[in-house]
Formats: C-alpha cells, sequence, structure tokens
C-alpha cells in the first residue's frame, strides 16, 4: 500500500524491518534495517530485467521485511521523468506485491544526492573505480535510509 505521510509510514513499520530501493535506469540498489531501525545494511544490487518483481518478492520473503522505503529524486522540487519512472515502479511493486498477498507500507524519500554520498562513502572500500561501481546502488539505497532514520528519529519516538 503506497503511504503519504512519514507519521503513518513509521506506524505501520514499527518493529519491522524495512527495505530501501534506490532505483536507476538498469539497476536497483537495496539496503535493509534491522527492526529497531537502529542499523542499515547495503544488502545487493538488482539489475532491473524482466524478473527484478519477483527476486524482490523473494528477498522481501527471506529477510522478513515489513515495509519499503524508495529513493525518490526530487530536484529543486520539481518532477522530471525520472521522478515519474520511479513512482510508476513504485505503483508497479505494490501491485505486484498485492497480486502475491503481500500488503506492505511503501513510502516514497527524497534521495537527491545519495549516489554522490555513497562514492565518497565507498572510496575506501574498493580499489578501482570499476569495483565500486558495482557496489554503488546498495550503498546510495543505504544512505536513503540512514536520511530516513536520522531525519525522522525524534518523530519516532511520538507514535
Amino acid at each position: 500500500m503506497l503511504i503519504r505521510n512519514t507519521k503513518e509510514f513509521l506506524e505501520k513499520t514499527i518493529s519491522n524491518k524495512i527495505l530501501a530501493l534506490d532505483i536507476g535506469k538498469k539497476k536497483i540498489g537495496l539496503a535493509i534495517s534491522d527492526p529497531n531501525h537502529k542499523i542499515v545494511t547495503p544488502l545487493e544490487v538488482l539489475k532491473k530485467n524482466r524478473d527484478y518483481l519477483k527476486e524482490l518478492l523473494l528477498i522481501i520473503t527471506d529477510y522478513n521485511v515489513g515495509g519499503i522505503l524508495i529513493g525518490l529524486p526530487i530536484i529543486k522540487i520539481t518532477k522530471n521523468k525520472m521522478c515519474q519512472m520511479v513512482r510508476d515502479i513504485g505503483t508497479n511493486i505494490d501491485k505486484f506485491l498485492l497480486e502475491n498477498n503481500f500488503d506492505l507500507p511503501i513510502f516514497f524519500w527524497d534521495e537527491s544526492y545519495t549516489s554522490f554520498e555513497a562514492k565518497n562513502v565507498t572510496k575506501a572500500f574498493f580499489k578501482n573505480t570499476k569495483e565500486q561501481n558495482k557496489h554503488i546502488d546498495k550503498f546510495a539505497a543505504k544512505v536513503i535510509l540512514d536520511d530516513f532514520f536520522n531525519e525522522n528519529l525524534n518523530e519516532k519516538k511520538n507514535y
């Protein structure tokens, strides 16, 4: 179910793992939180092919995910083609999950500049740019989820 406000998303995901998605044109980076929303771990990178929804469902099942946070590329509060593509994919994920008897809360969160931040973070982890680029999307998903928790930590205590 697509959620429109932060408080509702936090209420529906309390004590549940949240899966963050960094959706690109060819790949989707994944990161996951612990149920207490204290630790965020980069998970993997999916290729956006015809089977990615099935792969995503397996991950949701295997990790017992209770909510999905999707990074939305909002730049200067204007909608662009990439923003619309991500919203459409979010809607498709929701529809696919419902067809498979999974009614998870899905929320969009601003992901502006997360790939840039992820590149800075991962420079120390990888020997070369090619290796870094293989993993950058899952670290961007981690940044998205970290940002969400950091900004909503006080709000979370109040629900």
